[in-house]
């Protein structure tokens, strides 16, 4: 099986369109061959990882310079914007190398190449991802987290051993059945939310995307933790679990961006963003596990075979063990919350720009669900065939 450096290099061997980097024309230098077992490959037609193109790095700073305030090219809160001149200034693929305490990074933008990448991968792909979080979890918080691994910041045989034990109960059509109903009554919260906060115009907030995270992480809390946290209600006290998990999923997505591509200097010391960032996981963590605990002991006072009304949760603790459900919880809020929420998002933006289109489909959710009081469920939500189509070609236009 090809690995992906052997993919990206071929990928861009078989790329028409030749660019110029801003100090360099791009090279390409004599073939390598790729490496022991790969398939056979026409090596004449195979350009070396090191000709793929991308910014120039600078000695000593590297390409950790262009995130900094002020003197540098690129916003770390902007990576659309830094995928779209990546894009414009030297084409479908591009290295940015020399980022201090990171691997080389490289963008595909061409969704082929993305598709072979992906199904290349090897049993245990190498993703050599997110260093902060993965030195919280392993190395400041090992006597919580252990070695159960998780499925972000970890790679190799952890990665997939932990990936082993929650894949099943998680991915059996009976759990997802589970949360048809929890999750419907979160997005009625949602929409009740909507029309408490718009004003005469009916317009919503410019702040929007943080209500559409709230109801991201309730989804994902009642899928995670068994629990309604209650954060869609009209107000949450300062104190409330719910408030302290939207401030700390906030607080995290504002400061993993300047730890991860900055330059490291929380590796040397703990600096105020490191220290927010540490905080912002431990009320996670510490909330997460705390309804987990609960759960434990629950089944522990009254336990009884799994079948098919256990939940997740339910099975990940009779199946593994509470660290395992640490690991899963806070994995799903980490990277759950703000991946959900930004496919909504797009979503609606794009059935708003189309009224013809969101027409379309309100007259279908109006056949499926014909009354006030219908409700979604197992059956049904395999009818939204014009649903399923929007959300596709919105995920298809927003990433391609």
């Amino acid at each position: 099986m090809l690995s992906a450096r052997v993919i990206v290099s071929r990928a861009y061997s078989r790329s028409t369109k030749v660019v110029k980097a801003p100090h360099a024309s791009v090279l390409v230098e004599p073939p390598q061959v790729a490496h022991a077992g790969a398939e056979a490959v026409d090596d004449r037609r195979v350009k070396p990882y090191s000709s793929i193109p991308g910014p120039r790095a600078l000695p000593l700073l590297g390409n950790s310079w262009r995130f900094l305030p002020f003197v540098g090219t690129y916003k770390i809160e902007e990576v659309h914007k830094t995928s779209q001149h990546l894009y414009e200034q030297f084409g479908p693929i591009v290295k940015l190398s020399n980022i201090l305490g990171r691997p080389d990074m490289v963008f595909l933008f061409d969704a082929d190449e993305i598709e072979r990448v992906f199904r290349s991968e090897e049993l245990m792909p190498l993703r050599p991802s997110m260093p902060s979080l993965n030195y919280y979890k392993h190395v400041l918080r090992r006597d919580l987290f252990g070695d159960t691994g998780g499925v972000i910041a970890v790679h190799g045989e952890n990665w997939y051993n932990f990936r082993t034990k929650v894949q099943q109960p998680m991915l059996q059509p009976r759990t997802a059945k589970l949360y048809v109903r929890p999750i419907e009554e979160t997005a009625d919260a949602f929409v009740n939310r909507i029309q408490a906060i718009r004003d005469e115009n009916d317009d919503v907030p410019e702040d929007f995307i943080n209500e559409i995270h709230k109801w991201s992480l309730e989804s994902i809390a009642r899928v995670a933790l068994d629990k309604r946290l209650g954060c869609l209600a009209p107000y949450l006290a300062p104190e409330s679990d719910a408030q302290r998990m939207i401030d700390a999923v906030g607080t995290f997505f504002k400061n993993v961006g300047n730890l991860e591509l900055k330059i490291p200097f929380w590796r040397l010391f703990p600096t105020p963003t490191w220290n927010k960032y540490i905080n912002a996981l431990d009320v996670i963590r510490s909330v997460s596990s705390r309804y987990i605990d609960s759960a434990m002991e629950e089944l522990e006072r009254n336990p009884r075979p799994l079948d098919h009304t256990s939940s997740l949760l339910q099975r990940i603790l009779q199946n593994t063990n509470k660290k395992t459900a640490y690991n899963l919880a806070l994995d799903m809020f980490l990277v759950g919350i703000d991946t959900t929420s930004a496919a909504i998002a797009s979503i609606l933006y794009q059935l708003a720009l189309n009224p013809d289109k969101q027409e379309k489909l309100f007259r279908e959710i109006e056949q499926v669900l014909p009354n006030f009081d219908s409700h979604l469920n197992a059956e049904n939500v395999d009818s939204f065939s014009y649903l399923k189509a929007c959300i596709k070609e919105t995920l298809r236009y927003e990433l391609f």
